[in-house]
């Protein structure tokens, strides 16, 4: 199997070749993508096409001869057909769920769909059928079939209210012109083809992927192969499209609104994350209710010019500097700048925001997505007030005391609840001290190494280093440093530590797959953990499963793990007597009577008879 680095390089070296042949050879690119697109509707039509041909050839010999209907009823054959055409219509209808928001309707926001109705005109697009709000600062084109993966589409554009908070009504048009431009009769139709099926196949293989049904394991291999190799082949022509759209927005605008535009969007993310959202999710430390006005307050943040603010123009610089994701189907905006002219550098003259276009209906929209921002957060935040008084209580009383005198878990305490609930004090001095006494402790390493980079301090690279000795904190750590080696564009660096961070995932992954699953072929071993902890262990895993009336025995062996031996799974085998009528049910009450946060299976005498042999043959008896 390969590993992720396998898999992400094999991808990058297609985006590479494509690069390289649409370069030297443009028409025989543009021909290898069009037979390759044609490959999957292939493979749909052809399904279709086979359906029909088992279904029709069915029906047509069954009533033009007795024989064969004998025949097909008497070797049951008209069973295995049926099952293969279920199978393939089961494939074909599949469900990509429509996009959802607040809808914005032609009566009550005309401005918006005025907005809209002059570009689609302009740019010659099919019809937009409904138009979403969303609160990302984002807009986008999406299109739905309306029979599973087959049929016409519906056209939903989806808004974000950030964004027209954020962007003046000039911006927000180039932005909205460039995505309607991906479906212009005025782009490339080739292009504009491409990136429609692209966006398709997207949409094709997540739905399969989701809905994880009987009958679609042979596509959905189809496409596990298919989907990500067309997309890495039409990488190039995608990057190519988002400069097409980009000159057709500018067209429709201006080369410097565009432009503007461009940085407004990819800046504005993290500019925003860093001087708005922190300080926003911080009052929860102190305050014991959500804000009511999060939107309210956000369209405030929004009406000072940030363009003149120095860290916004840091943000920028940041940005400025990055290059284009091999794996990113949009230039950087560096190269998007270039591609326009233009240096985004020009001041936006209009203070008012898109957020106009909503007319009288703005401040109703407004609160709409305030009380929506309540209902979704409002427990999440309570309940970390609720966590954040106590820690700081105990924080006050660990203060309280002499550092010396506290044991070493209090310590590590001390600097983990200083770090989470006390935002303003100092925890990476905490956990130096920690450090000092326990030398030994990994977490530690990881903690000062990650608060380190934190603060552009690139001796936390060293701690980093001590903590991926630790084969759990691994994907953290190697995550931490090429988080940061990522930031400071030093690429080779970065590079080396994402390798070890995929390594360490591919580590993760196997570990949960095989603590996630107990098959008869797995190797079970005497309960060596059990044996060495004692009376009060065998108490925690036993829980009360001796008190169920159908309960005879239990017993506890493990499963030998590749893995992280050192975390064991149980696997708790239960002797049954009497009589069951439900399996399910036996099994949940099983299930329910653990009283234990460890990784446990639970297997019974009726459901699995070789499994409870094998765990009693050589576990320990519980019960």
């Amino acid at each position: 199997m390969k590993t992720s680095t396998e898999y992400r390089q094999q991808f990058e070296e297609l985006v590479q070749r494509a690069e390289q042949e649409m370069a030297q050879h443009p028409a025989t690119y543009k021909r290898h993508l069009q037979w390759l697109a044609l490959l999957g509707y292939s493979v749909i039509f052809g399904l279709l096409a086979l359906v029909i041909a088992l279904a029709g050839g069915t029906l047509w010999l069954a009533f033009t001869s007795s024989a064969m209907l004998f025949l097909l009823f008497k070797s049951k054959l008209f069973i295995v057909l049926g099952g293969v055409i279920w199978v393939l219509v089961r494939s074909l209808l599949v469900r990509i769920d429509a996009p959802t928001g607040y809808e914005l309707t032609r009566q009550e926001f005309p401005k918006v769909w005025a907005e809209v109705d002059t570009l689609h005109t302009q740019l010659a697009t099919p019809p937009i059928h409904t138009i979403l709000l969303t609160p990302a600062l984002n807009a986008a084109i999406a299109q739905t079939p309306r029979l599973g993966i087959l049929g016409p589409h519906k056209n939903t554009l989806i808004l974000g209210l950030e964004l027209l908070l954020a962007l003046s009504p000039a911006q927000t048009r180039a932005v909205l012109a460039h995505e309607l431009a991906h479906l212009s009769g005025n782009h490339s139709k080739f292009a504009g083809w491409i990136y429609r099926v692209r966006r398709s196949w997207a949409q094709i293989s997540t739905a399969f992927h989701q809905s994880n049904a009987w009958g679609t394991g042979l596509i959905r291999r189809f496409l596990d192969w298919y989907n990500p190799y067309f997309a890495g082949y039409s990488y190039v022509l995608a990057r190519s499209n988002e400069y097409e759209a980009d000159a057709l927005a500018s067209k429709l605008t201006s080369r410097d609104t565009t432009a503007s535009a461009l940085v407004a969007v990819y800046v504005y993310g993290e500019f925003t994350n860093a001087h708005f959202w922190k300080p926003f999710y911080r009052k929860a430390h102190t305050q014991a209710h959500p804000e009511q006005t999060t939107y309210t307050q956000l369209q405030q943040f929004y009406r000072q010019p940030p363009a003149q603010d120095d860290t916004f123009k840091h943000h920028l610089r940041t940005v400025l500097t990055q290059k284009t994701d091999p794996a990113d189907t949009h230039p950087s905006l560096m190269e998007r700048l270039k591609a326009l002219k233009a240096t985004g550098m020009q001041p936006e003259t209009d203070d008012d925001k898109a957020i106009l276009w909503l007319g009288s209906e703005a401040k109703r929209v407004i609160q709409h997505f305030n009380q929506q921002w309540i209902n979704q957060n409002a427990a999440q935040w309570e309940d970390f007030y609720q966590h954040a008084q106590a820690a700081q209580h105990s924080v006050a009383d660990m203060n309280s005391r002499d550092y010396h005198a506290l044991s070493a878990d209090e310590q590590w305490q001390l600097a983990n609840l200083t770090e989470r609930y006390l935002p303003e004090e100092d925890a990476l001095a905490l956990y130096m001290q920690y450090a000092a006494n326990n030398p030994d402790d990994s977490d530690a390493d990881l903690a000062i190494g990650r608060l380190l980079l934190e603060q552009n301090n690139m001796t936390g690279i060293r701690y980093l280093e001590k903590a991926m000795k630790n084969p759990a904190l691994r994907v953290y750590a190697a995550d931490a440093a090429w988080r940061y080696y990522t930031r400071e564009q030093q690429t080779q660096q970065a590079q080396d530590w994402l390798i070890r961070l995929e390594s360490a995932s591919d580590l993760m992954e196997e570990a949960e797959q095989e603590r996630a699953v107990l098959d008869d072929v797995d190797i079970l071993i005497a309960p060596e953990v059990v044996e060495q902890a004692g009376y009060e262990f065998e108490r925690e895993l036993l829980g009360g499963l001796h008190h169920h009336v159908n309960v005879s025995e239990v017993w506890v062996a493990q499963k030998r793990l590749r893995n992280f031996a050192q975390d064991p799974v149980f696997v708790i085998a239960v002797k049954i007597k009497g009589f069951v009528m439900n399996e399910t049910r036996l099994q949940q009450d099983l299930l329910n009577a653990l009283q234990t946060q460890r990784t446990i299976f639970v297997v019974n005498s009726v459901s699995h008879k070789k499994l409870v042999k094998k765990v009693m043959a050589l576990g320990k008896q519980l019960y």
